[in-house]
This record gives structure tokens, sequence and C-alpha cells, in this order.
């Protein structure tokens, strides 16, 4: 049987203006809705950059471990039918699956 290898999902965030007119309020419960959903599929946030006062292509980069091909297919799904991001952000992303860490890169 092959290993499962978690999926990473690199993504690039350019947040629209849609998002920026909603209330605090609206702005709050999209954001907790999005958060507990990412959780229940077992989603790891590994590291979100803040890039927009260096780029003015995106806003946001991030890095995250998911469990498996699944949990993301359900995301994207959520991610279109139920929070309707595209209104919100324009995004890129790319999936992959790690192969070594960082200490490993370059030595024997």
């Amino acid at each position: 049987m092959a290993e499962k290898k978690p999926i990473i999902r690199v993504y690039f965030a350019k947040i629209k203006e849609a998002f920026y007119d909603l209330s605090e309020e609206e702005k709050k419960e999209f954001m907790l809705k999005d958060r507990k959903q990412m959780d229940e599929l077992g989603m790891k946030l590994l590291m979100m950059i803040d890039c927009r006062w260096s780029n003015e292509e995106w806003d946001f980069i991030g890095v995250e471990e998911w469990p498996g091909i699944e949990a993301l297919e359900k995301r994207a799904r959520f991610e279109k039918e139920e929070l309707e991001a595209f209104r919100y952000a324009e995004s890129k992303t790319y999936l992959g699956t790690g192969t070594f860490g960082i200490g490993e890169y370059g030595k024997e």
C-alpha cells in the first residue's frame, strides 16, 4: 500500500474591494466560518506572509498542509459554493507533497 502523504497547498491572494466593503461584523463572520471549515478538514496553517508592503500583485502568500486530496476537494467546493470566495479575493494555488525538510537540503 502506498504511503499517504499530506498535500501542501501554497496560495497567493489579492483581496478585492468587495471584502473591504463588508462591515466589521460581516468580515469577522466570514473569517470565522472560513477557519472553522479549515479546522474541521484538518488543515494546518504552516505560514502566512503579508507582502502588501513589498508587492503590488499579491497581498498574502500562505502555506498550508492538508491531510489528503479529499479534504482539498471539499475545501474547493466550500470556497466556491458557500463562501463565494471569488467575490472577495483573487487567488492562485499550487499543490505538492513535501519531500524533505529544509534542514536536509544539500546534505548527504
